[in-house]
């Protein structure tokens, strides 16, 4: 989407403005296809429980992404949860019939308002492909470099980079569909080669974690 077009919409603050505290459920079931909701602040966690009580994370979308209408993802796990990650999330609600007004209106085009979800299908694309890499290592180095790209993250004096994380370790092991002994195996053997240091609440990536991740 263009730009010009976004701002269009937002500045027309014809949506409602809400403000999620960290955790707590921004949408849920079939009011997800109902609404076009755009990120104007924070981290937004899409997820749904199979019938077994196993939680799916498909995505986490970060400032900037729409989700809701006809989503990227399929109907399979049909009873998505949208959860606000971050303490300060502001979320901008759009009725879909906004947006047929503009488009009769010409201050959209069509383009523009399927382009709205394009960074949800590359996110989702990005996603795919790492889940389909069999090794459950490089795995979780390429989820640690796309929470780089996504997430506000600060350098040390050595110019590590230090990423507050969105997830816990169930949450990661979730995330990229491996178990939590397998990640702590993975983890701790990281820390052991200094490519990462890494607490409850942080991740640092040492200049050798990217070395090693372009070996693979």
């Amino acid at each position: 989407m263009s730009l010009t077009s976004l701002n269009t919409l937002i500045l027309e603050n014809q949506g409602s403005a809400n403000h999620y505290r960290k955790k707590e459920i921004i949408v849920h079931g079939t009011h997800f296809y109902k609404k076009v909701y755009f990120i104007k602040n924070g981290i937004v966690k899409i997820s749904s429980i199979t019938k077994n009580g196993e939680e799916i994370i498909p995505l986490l979308l970060t400032s900037g992404n729409f989700f809701g209408a006809k989503p990227t993802i399929d109907c399979f796990y049909f009873d998505y949860t949208c959860e606000a990650y971050y303490s300060h999330t502001e979320i901008q609600e759009y009725d879909l019939t906004f947006f047929q007004k503009i488009i009769i209106d010409n201050k959209i085009n069509d383009q523009d308002f399927l382009g709205i979800f394009c960074k949800q299908y590359k996110e989702l694309e990005r996603r795919i492909k790492t889940l389909y890499i069999r090794n459950a290592e490089q795995r979780l180095l390429n989820v640690f470099v796309e929470f780089k790209d996504k997430f506000d993250y600060q350098l040390d004096s050595k110019n590590n980079i230090i990423i507050c994380m969105p997830l816990n370790q169930e949450e990661m092991s979730n995330y990229i569909r491996v178990t939590r002994v397998t990640i702590n195996k993975i983890i701790n053997k990281l820390k052991r080669n200094l490519l990462i240091e890494s607490d409850q609440n942080t991740l640092t990536l040492t200049k050798k974690f990217f070395e090693y991740h372009k070996s693979f």
